[in-house]
């Protein structure tokens, strides 16, 4: 149906609204009185970036069709502070790798603490960091700017206690649900991938463990999920999930729903030839 949202209001000609994180939005002209046309246009704010809300809601904001690509691509390297090669893992010795590699490049005193200042030279270095080609979308008199700001960020995003610093248990737990994270979501996919909604739902049963309260499985799920999960159990809907990383719209459904659709003609054809 149509999305009815909270609020509605007329923004007028020279105003301005800042929507806090984490908020949908639909915005629409009106038509001026003279008949020409109007413009809205929203922008978004490079820094700070809103980080504590990143990491405090990343399991929900993974399942987005909005931002879930985010992610595995713009909001990884705070996790992993944009360390080469650090891939997502089920396995606590390959976290335990991975803390150890982030404590090794970055810590530089080696007192298990990353201050803003060394995370800062850590991703001064292209070659040591993955920040380079994010860096180099701006011009090169902000790129001094840019790394500050960034320092900041990521540090933030590990910070729970306030402290200033990333502690190696904060730096661990966020890591751990990194990881977490991000294999759910892999895993989840090959699920929807094969219409494999008992093996899904199975799935997310495993990780009550984890959670406060066990998991509700919704009884309405989105049409396309509907529509896909109605084919049988096992047909393959995409023929490689290769550079999907998430149930975003642009990544998943957006490439799903014609294999879906054609899908559902084929086995629609086939019943009924069946039933002559």
């Amino acid at each position: 149906g149509m999305w009815k949202p909270d609020l509605g209001f007329l923004n007028r000609r020279g105003g301005a609204v800042i929507w806090p994180p984490g908020y949908l939005h639909e915005t629409k002209t009106a038509a001026p009185a003279d008949g020409e046309c109007g413009t809205a246009l929203t922008l978004q704010f490079a820094f700070p970036q809103p980080v504590k809300f990143l990491r405090a809601f990343l399991p929900r904001l993974s399942l987005s069709a909005e931002v879930g690509q985010c992610v595995a691509h713009a909001w990884s390297g705070y996790a992993t502070f944009y360390l080469h090669n650090l891939r997502p893992s089920g396995k606590q010795k390959d976290m335990e790798e991975q803390l150890a590699q982030i404590l090794k490049a970055v810590d530089e005193d080696s007192d298990g603490r990353i201050t803003v200042p060394e995370a800062r030279k850590f991703l001064e270095h292209p070659k040591a960091s993955t920040i380079g080609e994010e860096m180099r979308m701006f011009p090169q008199r902000h790129w001094p700017m840019f790394l500050d700001f960034r320092a900041q960020d990521t540090i933030a995003y590990h910070d729970a206690d306030d402290d200033g610093a990333a502690s190696r248990q904060e730096l661990w737990d966020s890591l751990v649900q990194w990881n977490v994270v991000r294999i759910r979501i892999q895993e989840g996919l090959k699920h929807v991938n094969v219409a494999d909604r008992q093996g899904l739902e199975a799935m997310e049963r495993a990780l009550d463990y984890m959670r406060r309260s066990p998991v509700e499985m919704p009884k309405r799920l989105r049409p396309e999920l509907e529509e896909l999960f109605e084919l049988p159990k096992g047909t393959k809907v995409l023929p490689s999930l290769k550079g999907v990383t998430s149930f975003s719209d642009s990544e998943f459904f957006s490439r799903a729903m014609p294999h879906v659709e054609r899908l559902r003609r084929k086995l629609g054809r086939k019943q009924r030839r069946d039933e002559m």
